[in-house]
């Protein structure tokens, strides 16, 4: 930058802090804006799927309640059909492969178990093992669940962190440099100008005759702020 004016320069400092800052205000409020629908997306689909697997155990329970019950042919249908749902919406909030296997593995588990308790005896035990692995399977699905809310949590956490490092940059640092830039660029300015004040004012003082560079050079720097002294102010 050696070799670029000091106009140049400060309007090149002069453009690129509010091109950050329009930048900054660009991401700054694209976090808003996730962190604002963030509850939402949640509830639409990681508390859905935890939803999902806590219907699938209130399912179970009630149908090994329902099978000792003296209508528990109908108990046990209207359990079932609700555990079936229950697995059609985990299905739709899928968050990650280890979700997807235990929700097939339960589906697959879930059909012949269903099918054996719509004939079995109430008194028929040989089904409370097949029942508590599927139990079993879906307490796992609960645990994964869990774990994917961790994880959103994590990574909003993790966004909010980014942001206040961008607005800190942004909205302090940035605002911060450009001021240091453009005091030291006008600093220096203010030094040539005065010294080009003074120069101007010896060649007045001892040139034979009044000369139109001097007269136009003495207007020039009256423009930018730096007049003639007043000799009635001179000490």
């Amino acid at each position: 930058m050696n070799n670029l004016t000091i106009v140049t320069k400060l309007r090149f400092i002069a453009a690129i802090a509010p091109a950050i800052l329009l930048l900054a205000a660009a991401a700054i409020a694209g976090a808003f804006h996730i962190l604002g629908t963030l509850p939402r997306e949640i509830h639409e689909n990681e508390d859905a799927a935890a939803r999902a697997a806590h219907g699938m155990e209130n399912a179970l329970y009630k149908m090994d309640w329902g099978r000792t019950q003296p209508d528990a042919s109908q108990i046990v249908i209207d359990q079932q059909r609700g555990f079936i749902s229950e697995i059609e919406v985990a299905r739709q909030h899928i968050a990650n492969r280890e979700q997807a296997e235990v929700i097939e593995k339960i589906a697959n588990d879930a059909r012949p178990l269903f099918d054996a308790m719509r004939t079995a005896s109430p008194s028929d035990d040989s089904l409370e093992p097949k029942l508590r692995d599927l139990q079993g399977s879906v307490a796992d699905l609960m645990s994964l669940d869990d774990a994917a809310l961790i994880a959103v949590a994590n990574k909003a956490e993790s966004q909010a962190r980014l942001m206040i490092v961008i607005t800190i940059v942004a909205l302090v640092a940035i605002p911060w440099i450009c001021f240091v830039v453009v005091a030291r660029l006008s600093g220096g300015l203010y030094k040539e100008l005065k010294e080009m004040r003074r120069r101007v004012d010896d060649l007045a003082e001892h040139a034979p005759t009044p000369s139109d560079d001097i007269s136009t050079l003495d207007e020039a720097l009256t423009k930018l702020g730096f007049p003639k002294p007043n000799p009635m102010l001179a000490e």
